[in-house]
């Protein structure tokens, strides 16, 4: 009865895709980057609003995380925003690669950029509206106050115009850097995957993510302003590329694992967590790091085996509604449980925050995801609801 009713559950959360066909190992990747990010806002806010005042610490945290080391790893949790970006690389190039290199019909670029409109606009412009009046009822920002950050963040312009995170949702900074890419794939596709020759394509491609991180050192693209734009993050999507490109030419039948992808992959892993700074050489081994950690998640057998659990890549093709309404929940969250704290060893309160956290957060994240963004999944939604809508009131 239980098996049944998981195998029933995890079939109603499965995500929709446009083939019908699901990559396990992407959504897999999806968990190994909402992860971190996730951990690493409940310790932020955790500090912020508890450890800091309890322990009579004297300094921010980015003070904080270089007196503590396991504050300092947790701190490294962005790096799963990284992971995201390759793999929209992925995602996005795949259909353009498999015409190019399997001589599958041509991408329409009408249905390419109506699906990007259907699938993740509805999501993103409720979850954004909700916290926008939620902002003004709270007191923070008058009406007038907030229609310019909210026309700005709506139209993904809020870290061009404001030069800052978007006021109501902070973490939309990076789905403002994924519609530029959006908008880029299918000519960054053309360039990449026109070539024939693989040796010659993938040199090119690499030569691509070397050249772009130089011109990111010398041109300080990757810090300030300009690492908010695709300027700053290019690198990361044309990892996808790559892995992309392997996928199609060499593991769409069959992918030969070992267990040294697997120790390989959790060196990565903590490589890239570690290189991520503004360094330039640190900026070359980060995009071979994340290039490590996926090659290692389709290539090992412990790796591989985790990440395309059921329920991990469930929660992995939930990522998009956890993603946009985790933080406010965060944020609400540690400042009502502001008086629990262990003493201190920060591990130790961290561990409770994310006990108690993380649980409301899949809850309501389940929620949104089966009432706002699954059905969005359906790319006939809109002629759907149309003659819904005709059906209900034609008279």
């Amino acid at each position: 009865m239980k098996r049944k009713f998981g195998t029933y559950l995890s079939s109603k959360l499965m995500r929709i895709t446009t083939t019908g066909k699901i990559i396990r190992e992407i959504d897999g990747l999806r968990f190994l980057a909402i992860l971190p990010v996730i951990i690493q806002h409940i310790s932020e806010r955790l500090f912020r609003y508890s450890y800091a005042s309890h322990s009579g610490f004297q300094g921010d945290y980015h003070k904080f995380i270089n007196t503590d080391m396991s504050a300092y790893w947790i701190s490294r949790g962005t790096v799963g925003v990284f992971v995201f970006f390759a793999i929209s690389g992925f995602v996005l190039s795949f259909p353009f690669a498999k015409h190019y290199l399997s001589d599958k019909p041509a991408v329409n670029l009408k249905k390419y950029f109506w699906r990007r409109v259907t699938r993740l606009e509805p999501p993103y412009i409720v979850i954004m509206t909700l916290l926008a009046i939620a902002l003004i009822v709270k007191g923070d920002f008058t009406f007038l106050q907030m229609i310019p950050h909210y026309i700005a963040s709506i139209f993904y312009q809020h870290n061009l115009y404001f030069q800052d995170y978007s006021i109501i949702n902070p973490v939309a900074w990076s789905l403002e850097i994924e519609i530029q890419f959006y908008i880029l794939a299918p000519l960054l596709a053309y360039l990449v995957f026109s070539i024939k020759p693989i040796i010659l394509r993938r040199g090119l491609l690499i030569a691509y993510i070397f050249v772009f991180i130089t011109l990111q050192s010398i041109f300080n693209w990757h810090i300030g302003l300009m690492k908010m734009t695709i300027f700053g993050q290019l690198p990361h999507f044309l990892v996808g590329f790559l892995i992309a490109d392997i996928f199609l030419t060499e593991w769409e039948k069959e992918i030969k694992k070992s267990y040294l992808w697997d120790l390989i992959g959790i060196i990565a892993l903590i490589l890239l967590m570690y290189t991520w700074t503004t360094e330039y050489w640190k900026n070359l081994v980060f995009a071979l790091s994340l290039f490590t950690v996926l090659f290692s998640v389709f290539k090992g057998n412990i790796l591989n085996a985790f990440f395309t659990n059921t329920w991990i890549m469930v929660t992995g093709g939930m990522c998009y509604s956890i993603y946009l309404i985790h933080l406010p929940i965060v944020e609400f969250l540690t400042r009502l449980i502001k008086p629990v704290y262990l003493g201190s060893n920060y591990i130790a309160n961290l561990g409770v925050y994310v006990l108690i956290i993380a649980p409301v957060i899949m809850t309501f994240s389940i929620i949104y995801y089966l009432i706002i963004e699954k059905p969005c999944m359906d790319k006939d939604w809109p002629q759907k609801l149309k003659a819904y809508f005709k059906r209900t009131f034609s008279f």
